[in-house]
């Protein structure tokens, strides 16, 4: 083989080897991006949650569990007992919802929306709030959204009605209405008595669906079965609750959002 030949097939060689690496380079190199954790079933944007020990430990970015905190009996959902360094962290993870900005401000709490500013001029509903809490917004508007505001239903506010569908749904004229069921008494508006029932039963952490007209409460994973437990007029509206357990009920209706 003359020395031209030789040269030929090292380059070739040379080449199919460094091909080769570069290939196996970018391969590695997709495998190695890093990918969103997936949410779990107590993520809220702006905190850091654990479950330790059945209790849910909240914490703002930077923070660390310690054995100076505070605890809140069955305040956070499946009325777990929620646990942080301040209470200030706990109000406001346990009031924080999607589309609203909330802050805690010498034990009240302020609703936001997006772009809007605390002022002096604002309104106030006194215990209106989570645990009680007195709450302040800019508008009444602001305030009967947040309060309105439940996941898993699209709300509206109609001439001081409180309108409430499923995603998909749109306002009919062919429509059931519960005077005074709405926050602060406002009239309830749904297209029909189950999805007005599972909006004034529902509960974070709960899965509640109406059946025949009565209602029942299940927890991630639960599914409904012929046998199971009921506590007649325990819901709202006097709705019989049905469970697979007695202890997924007291839990259900000791849970105060």
């Amino acid at each position: 083989m003359n020395r031209i030949s030789f040269a030929l097939i090292a380059m070739l060689v040379g080449g199919a080897v460094l091909s080769g690496c570069q290939s196996a380079m970018k391969e590695t190199s997709g495998s190695a991006q890093p990918t969103a954790a997936a949410a779990g079933p107590y993520d809220k944007p702006g905190f850091e949650v654990e479950v330790d020990d059945g209790r849910l430990w909240v914490l703002k970015p930077g923070e660390e569990k310690s054995g100076k905190h505070v605890t809140l009996i069955g305040a956070g959902p499946h009325g777990m007992t929620v646990r942080a360094l301040e209470r200030d962290t706990a109000f406001e993870y346990i009031a924080a919802k999607p589309g609203f900005d909330v802050e805690v401000e010498e034990g009240r709490l302020w609703v936001l929306k997006p772009g809007q500013e605390k002022s002096g001029k604002h309104v106030t509903l006194i215990g209106a709030g989570p645990q009680g809490m007195t709450l302040r917004a800019l508008d009444q508007g602001t305030a009967l959204e947040y309060l309105a505001a439940k996941s898993g239903f699209d709300v509206e506010l109609e001439d001081g009605r409180v309108w409430v569908l499923k995603p998909g749904q749109e306002k009919s004229g062919k429509h059931v209405t519960l005077i005074g069921a709405g926050p602060q008494n406002r009239t309830l508006r749904a297209l029909d008595m189950d999805t007005a029932l599972e909006y004034l039963a529902a509960k974070p952490g709960f899965d509640v669906q109406a059946e025949d007209g009565r209602l029942w409460v299940l927890k991630p994973g639960q599914q409904k079965s012929g046998k199971h437990v009921a506590k007649i007029g325990a819901g709202p509206r006097n709705a019989t609750l049905r469970g697979v357990d007695t202890e997924t009920l007291e839990t259900y209706l000791a849970y105060r959002p």
